[in-house]
């Protein structure tokens, strides 16, 4: 241990006499060891760390299986009977429970606001191991019609609407227009469903347990796994459940799409596919630290070389090799602590930055302060990047044999350290490209998706939306007339071209779907209940977003409710069903052919609009006309000449006029609405870049060094050269080549590895290859003219010597 402290206080010493060495090598590691303990916090928070509940391993998130309909990944929601069919024929589950998720109006006078909400099975707070924070839970009865109106409010909105009063349990407040009974609290932190502010039981009414409600897709179902039972054992037990339901409901296109149960655990279901952003992300990072290694060993070396005198006196008086290398590890290990202690000083501010622009992308919440779990990796990581930037030095300094440093009265450098710190720079050079080419990748996935037609036109539209209460609008006129007079009001606005409305804007995560019954020749019989996008539109919606009539008209006022019914189709249905054929005047009508619902006449064909995500073409699309199937919940789309958000407030106004009591939400320029769904692709593609910019920025400084150290060891030659007649020309291609030749060598590796790894982030592209040639070839072009650059400066300080001197010198 005594031995340990002198050469650690030596150590400290050599640290003082080159501070401007020691400030190079703890900021390159402080750059390597934050950025780590950065993303590993957030990797930590989302991934390692189990959910807030009662055993959560054990929850499931349950979801049906309908191949051909669109869906992502062939996963759809739950139907209120299929809930039914999984309660009953379920052998593996403790407990299920269903929710339906939206969002709810909150009477608050002066203040109306929309809410998230959940209607949940009166078990799901139980199963989450959640209890009230004051007041109860739901009880069983109360998932009942005509009894299941109650609520319990979240930590969040008890404190923000009611100032934290713990006597709002017991009162009643307005929920929708209907007098609502509020009897519990939740604590701080639990918001299951993601983002809920107020609960209510579930109750499924016979209407909705009917088999005419099969395709009623619209249920979130979690479940707890009993005890002992695997997750292997209870998707075999739910593939029975799903043959018995295929079986006892022979009537519904089970069989055609492939029913079936999927399973995942909720932890996976949460997180999604960030998993894969934050693992490549992770991956960056560690190899920015292994380039910042490179570096450092590289200046460790070269300091080596310059203390070669010093390293052999200490031999010559009797310290052993090994003596020395120790020494030398104890230094390399004392900068990386002191670099990892600087690392972790700027981690809460790197953290509260990648917060404030990824909040919004983040399926968990991250703390911006350290916890014990990142001090304790960072450690590791220290004392591992200690020891292998420093293992090159002190190695050379275990095998030294020889004297020459004392002999000849000057350091110098044998071939090895030479083949090293190439080595070296060829390492850097290979990881640095690896980066920068998958940061081009992603950068080409962005440009790919931007190019995309979303099938309408953004610019200029203003969106917001409106629901109108059940228990106030209970009659389709009242919700036809409310929308016909509040289109009519904003379409009179100074400033606005067209306006409409909605009841599923594209892109925002809304709309419904359902199976549609299409009167065609075209396609085998069994092809024609195709699940649609339906959404339900007025007359001005379609000149508001700009997307074009392809044949046909648009709606129109004639198109009222004691008019025959008619729809409008999109492009991808007409193709479809009436191939090289007039889709004017063809039928189809909702749900499948046993429930005949009245056929509906095609009046028009609008082109395809990408409703779900930008990256793949929705399913086919059926509009209705809002006045003959009006909807509570419609979100307006206003066609501006200036700049949209200037009429949010106007428009604010003309629904006060109409009804004070309903709030206005979800206020976004269509170009937002675009924007956020791309949120996810955009972070990812912003901390790989920056990663890459830090990998090209380490990798041009180590270039730099290694060149500028070669032009110091160099100069008897280049002053020999320069008396035997060469030119500074010469000189300069010189040294230029020599270090060339290294890179492109580091540049092949590089090449070769990332053909071989960026296929790994193939999940992330879109519509470009992971040996995407523009992405490859634009990061090697990159890391050339990076590498020249670092190199030209020393060439031509070499190329300035003068020959007598650089001699003299020697």
């Amino acid at each position: 241990m005594r031995v340990l402290i002198q050469d650690l206080l030596f150590a400290l010493r050599q640290m003082g006499k080159r501070p401007g060495f020691t400030a190079v090598v703890v900021l390159t590691m402080a750059l390597g060891i934050g950025a780590n303990a950065a993303i590993f916090s957030v990797l930590d928070a989302i991934l390692l760390r189990p959910l807030p509940y009662h055993q959560p391993e054990q929850l499931i998130k349950v979801w049906t299986r309908f191949t051909g309909i669109g869906q992502p990944n062939d996963q759809n929601w739950v139907s209120a009977p299929e809930f039914r069919d999984l309660q009953e024929l379920n052998r593996s589950f403790s407990d299920l429970a269903a929710m339906g998720i939206g969002s709810v109006n909150l009477g608050v006078k002066g203040s109306p606001q929309r809410v998230v909400g959940a209607s949940v099975s009166p078990s799901l707070f139980n199963m989450l191991g959640a209890q009230p924070l004051i007041g109860r839970a739901f009880l069983a009865e109360e998932a009942q019609p005509g009894r299941d109106h109650e609520v319990v409010l979240s930590y969040g909105l008890w404190q923000r609407v009611f100032g934290g009063n713990p006597k709002v349990v017991g009162s009643t407040i307005d929920i929708d227009g209907v007098p609502t009974s509020v009897v519990g609290v939740m604590p701080a932190g639990f918001a299951y469903p993601d983002e809920t502010e107020i609960w209510g039981p579930l109750a499924f009414s016979s209407d909705a347990l009917s088999e005419n409600s099969r395709g009623g897709h619209a249920y979130e179902v979690l479940g707890r796994i009993k005890p002992g039972l695997s997750l292997a054992q209870v998707q075999s037990d739910m593939d029975r459940a799903g043959r018995t339901i295929i079986e006892q409901h022979k009537s519904y296109p089970y069989e055609k799409y492939g029913f079936g149960i999927i399973l995942h655990p909720l932890l996976e279901e949460t997180v999604g596919d960030v998993k894969t952003s934050l693992m490549v992300l992770m991956a960056a990072v560690w190899l920015v630290l292994l380039i910042a290694c490179a570096n450092i060993a590289n200046l460790l070396l070269a300091r080596s070389t310059e203390r070669q005198q010093e390293m052999e006196t200490r031999m010559a008086l009797g310290a052993s090799g090994w003596r020395l290398a120790r020494q030398l590890l104890t230094e390399s290990v004392a900068l990386a602590f002191v670099g990892g202690f600087v690392g972790l000083a700027i981690t809460p501010w790197v953290l509260k930055g990648l917060v404030a622009i990824a909040a919004e992308s983040l399926p968990r919440a991250v703390h911006t302060s350290i916890d014990v779990r990142v001090l304790a990796l960072s450690a590791v990581v220290s004392l591992a990047t200690g020891i292998l930037f420093g293992l090159a030095p002190a190695l050379q300094a275990a095998r030294k044999e020889n004297f020459d440093g004392l002999k000849n009265g000057r350091s110098t450098e044998g071939r090895r350290p030479k083949r090293l710190r190439a080595t070296l720079v060829i390492c850097e050079t290979a990881f640095s490209l690896l980066l920068v080419a998958a940061a081009g990748l992603l950068l080409r996935s962005f440009a790919q998706i931007l190019q995309v037609d979303p099938g309408f036109r953004p610019d200029g539209v203003l969106t917001l939306r409106v629901a109108l209460p059940d228990a106030v609008y209970s009659k389709p006129e009242q919700v036809r007339g409310f929308y016909n007079e509040l289109i009519e009001r904003v379409q009179r606005l100074p400033g606005v071209q067209f306006a409409g409305a909605v009841s599923g804007l594209p892109l925002s995560g809304q709309g419904g779907s359902g199976t549609t019954t299409i009167d065609s020749q075209s396609v085998p019989m069994e092809d024609t209940t195709p699940e649609a996008d339906q959404r339900v539109v007025s007359s001005g919606y379609f000149k508001a977003m700009g997307i074009s009539l392809v044949r046909g008209r648009f709606f129109e006022a004639r198109d009222s409710d004691t008019a025959p019914p008619v729809t409008i189709v999109d492009e991808s249905l007409a193709q479809t069903y009436w191939p090289n054929q007039d889709p004017i005047g063809k039928r189809l009508h909702a749900g499948g052919r046993q429930p005949q619902a009245p056929w509906v006449t095609v009046i028009g064909v609008v082109r395809h609009v990408r409703n779900r995500t930008l990256e793949a073409r929705s399913r086919v699309e059926v509009y209705w006309p809002e006045n003959q199937r009006p909807s509570e919940g419609m979100t307006l789309a206003v066609l501006a000449s200036g700049n949209p958000m200037n009429l949010a407030p106007t428009i604010q106004r003309e629904v006060g006029a109409i009804d004070p009591d309903l709030p206005v939400y979800r206020v976004r320029t269509m170009t937002e609405v675009m924007g956020d769904s791309l949120q996810r692709r955009r972070l990812a593609l912003i901390l790989l870049a920056v990663f890459a910019g830090l990998a090209l920025l380490l990798a041009g400084v180590g270039i730099y060094g290694v060149t500028s150290y070669g032009v110091a060891q160099g100069q008897q030659e280049i002053g020999l050269r320069m008396a035997l007649g060469a030119d500074r020309g010469q000189v300069m291609g010189m040294m230029i080549r020599r270090s060339m030749r290294t890179i492109a060598v580091g540049l092949a590796l590089g090449v070769i590895l990332a053909l071989s790894l960026t296929r790994l982030m193939s999940g992330l592209l879109f519509a470009v290859g992971a040996s995407d040639p523009l992405a490859l070839g634009g990061a090697a072009l990159l890391l050339t003219a990076a590498a020249f650059f670092a190199i030209i400066i020393p060439a031509r300080r070499a190329a300035k010597l003068d020959p007598m001197v650089a001699l003299r010198n020697e």
